[in-house]
């Protein structure tokens, strides 16, 4: 009996799908790539942090994302993730052109889009300019936007504003614990398709996110191994906050696939 409301949405999902359906066509719907817009117009909302967690989960099956940094601070993702991260800019042409190609290029690698919070508007100004979301479905790449989801007014009329902007677009609102602080947010961030049930991440105690934070550590090191460096009750608290927080991406791949699978049924 599933009890999650991720866990009910896929549920309903798996209900509308035929015993039949092949494995071939299952296969098929595996095809695409996914480009995760991490994004969100207020500051200190967690976003580089949803970010840098999106990387550590990608790389848990042995794929090496790219990531692309709109955030021109001291702290951004091309500090944590300097390895899988390039700075990039999108006040001229010739940046939008670079980062949006880059988006598009059907490599089979997956993307994750940190877009700080002064780029907001022009990121999301130039996607409908180009015509990204349909020209990257065209090359089987699924944009996401995950928005970080904080308590102040502006945060949910820009949600909403997208939402009604990309119709099509898959729109998960994220909910960091520690930054929603207890606030009941989800009536104010709807959602209309499976696919876009909201993403829920545990409250990472000051005392873990230290350990956490120390030098370039992932939290991909505590997932299957626990670091020599750091004691024991602390490394096993971040495996189990990490491995909470990866079902949650988890489930979000399950529910676009199953997403992607009915509609080829239906098609």
């Amino acid at each position: 009996m599933p009890t999650s409301q991720s866990q009910k949405a896929i549920a309903a999902i798996y209900d509308d799908i035929p015993e039949t359906s092949s494995p071939a066509l299952a296969a098929e719907t595996r095809r695409w790539t996914p480009v995760y817009i991490v994004a969100s117009p207020r500051p200190t909302c967690g976003k580089t942090f949803l970010a840098r967690l999106l990387i550590d989960f990608l790389r848990l099956d042995g794929n090496i994302p790219t990531a692309f940094d709109l955030d021109p601070n001291e702290g951004a993702l091309t500090d944590l993730r300097p390895d899988f991260t390039v700075k990039a800019g999108i006040a001229d042409t010739r940046g939008q052109m670079a980062l949006f190609d880059a988006l598009v290029v059907g490599d089979g690698i997956a993307k994750v889009v940190d877009v700080g919070h002064g780029a907001f508007e022009r990121f999301f100004a130039v996607v409908e300019e180009t015509g990204f979301v349909a020209e990257a479905r065209r090359r089987a790449i699924e944009p996401l936007v995950m928005f970080a989801a904080d308590p102040h007014p502006a945060s949910a009329q820009a949600y909403e504003a997208l939402r009604r902007r990309f119709s099509g677009l898959v729109m998960v609102p994220v909910f960091n614990e520690a930054v929603t602080k207890g606030k009941k947010l989800r009536e104010q961030f709807p959602f209309v398709r499976a696919a876009a049930v909201p993403l829920q991440i545990p409250l990472l105690p000051p005392t873990l996110k230290v350990h956490a934070d120390r030098g370039a550590r992932s939290f991909l090191d505590f997932h299957d191994t626990l670091p020599v460096e750091v004691p024991l009750g602390p490394a096993f608290e971040l495996r189990s906050w990490t491995k909470r927080t990866f079902l949650e991406f988890r489930e979000l791949e399950l529910r676009l696939l199953l997403e992607k699978l009915r509609a080829s049924l239906q098609g």
